[in-house]
């Protein structure tokens, strides 16, 4: 809804802050007063709109457009650039660098705030696209598209900064036995339950997990260690078996997991790739004992 949207407002004179403040009322904004501080904020809350002006101390409006831009995590939120400066050539600058408007003082209430509330409408409509496009349909969990963006870019990040990687990947056992004994429709139902379990028992809010496909699941940890890692495989192995989901097909007599755990430190030099088939190797080193255990590696 367009009324949880956030704007951001930087604007370096005050008077033309709260103008801007009140004409957008009833929609949430947050007033800044130059683009060094409108980055902080916009960076650590989600925005779905930017009010900019060009000429501030600090840090300028072409800069932050800049930056926003060339941002993964920012470049698709809409800017739309309102200042005092009559100058064609910035107005072409500041579309040229990704801004969707061009607005300048003194500018028709009613039209600006027609303009918002129009950049707020794609902007909501562009976000229910992305989420469909990432979520699994049936558990809500992050799809596999979403999970191989997500380790490609995760990696990289690690890398650069250093840091570890951690992958996690489990399966649910003898789930084909359950399906073909209980009903597809009791399968998907699994599905979702197991699901659930392992989004709650998450601890750490960096950790996502995703639907890789069928009955396997993944968790991508970032900046952690081996420990780090296996409290968590268990963790979410006890969740799923604590379900008691009844099972008669399998050995334990109830739904379980089996979980393979890896582990690439940042000085190693291998790719995402290596990640995951190294994770994927120890899950079937869970399967090969016994099942509802984990398997772990660092390389």
């Amino acid at each position: 809804m367009l009324s949880e949207q956030k704007i951001v407002i930087v604007e370096d004179d005050p008077v033309s802050r709260q103008v801007l403040h009140h004409l957008l009322k009833p929609l949430p904004s947050i007033l800044t007063q130059n683009g060094a501080e409108a980055l902080d904020v916009i960076l650590n809350e989600s925005i779905d709109l930017v009010l900019l002006d060009i000429h501030m101390p600090v840090m300028g409006g072409f800069e932050v457009i800049e930056r926003l831009k060339n941002d993964d995590k920012t470049k698709d939120i809409p800017i739309i650039v309102i200042t005092v400066n009559h100058s064609k050539e910035d107005e072409i600058r500041a579309l040229d660098l990704g801004a969707v408007d061009f607005i300048t003082k003194p500018f028709n209430a009613v039209i600006l705030q027609k303009r918002v509330r129009n950049q707020l409408a794609l902007k909501l409509k562009s976000d229910l696209l992305e989420k469909h496009a990432s979520l699994d349909g049936l558990t809500n969990l992050l799809n596999r598209r979403m999970f191989d963006f997500d380790l490609e870019s995760k990696w990289a990040e690690g890398r650069r900064l250093k840091t570890n990687v951690g992958l996690i990947m489990f399966d649910i056992d003898h789930f084909k036995l359950y399906n073909d004994n209980y009903g597809h429709s009791a399968g998907d139902d699994v599905l979702v339950r197991v699901s659930r379990a392992l989004m709650g028992a998450l601890q750490r809010k960096t950790d996502r997990v995703y639907r890789y496909g069928g009955e396997e699941f993944t968790l991508i940890q970032f900046d952690t260690d081996v420990e780090q890692l296996n409290q968590t495989a268990e963790l979410l192995r006890e969740c799923v078996y604590n379900l008691n989901i009844t099972h008669e097909h399998s050995s334990y007599g109830k739904v379980s997991i089996s979980v393979g755990v890896a582990l690439i430190e940042n000085d190693n030099d291998q790719s995402e790739y290596s990640l995951l088939l190294a994770a994927d190797e120890q899950l079937y080193k869970a399967k090969d004992r016994g099942r509802n255990c984990i398997a772990s590696i660092t390389v």
